[in-house]
């Protein structure tokens, strides 16, 4: 669900952009508006990318050791860490056992922002946020996706 949304949100940018381009000639904040749409396509697609690597790792975990609640309360913080996770969970039949572990924590759908920002919202200002927000290292499957999966991950 939320690489679906974060690929929306990208696409929606651009649109916007070439439409900025389009419509707004000689304005004076069409360079800003055009940066601004830009970075926020960009980042976008560093949230899909970063939670593409948190899904294999959570498949590979599940498919180690199972459903083990470990591995859902260790993602349980952020909305889209739970998608990612969720998406693991239904593509190796585990979906209900991930979301009953969701809903007895105590995560409902509105629960959007992540823990550490609800918590403190000084951590937006901290590298180690972006960092583990929006630069997660690649992570190495071991299992192989078959390109069909990686579609059906999201769904």
């Amino acid at each position: 669900m939320s690489g679906l949304l974060l690929h929306a949100i990208t696409l929606i940018t651009l649109v916007l952009i070439v439409l900025v381009t389009v419509f707004m000639e000689k304005h004076p904040l069409k360079v800003i508006t055009i940066a601004g749409g830009g970075i926020i396509a960009a980042f976008a697609q560093l949230d899909a990318r970063s939670r593409f690597q948190e899904f294999k790792q959570v498949r590979d975990q599940l498919i180690d050791f199972g459903p083990d609640r470990r591995i859902f309360r260790s993602v349980a913080g952020s909305r889209c860490r739970r998608d990612a996770a969720l998406a693991a969970a239904r593509q190796l039949g585990y979906e209900a056992v991930c979301r009953n572990l969701f809903t007895d924590i105590g995560y409902r759908w509105y629960h959007l922002l992540p823990d550490r920002i609800v918590q403190a919202p000084r951590v937006l200002l901290t590298l180690a946020f972006w960092r583990a927000t929006f630069f997660v290292p690649g992570y190495h499957s071991r299992y192989p996706l078959a390109t069909d999966e990686i579609f059906h991950a999201s769904a």
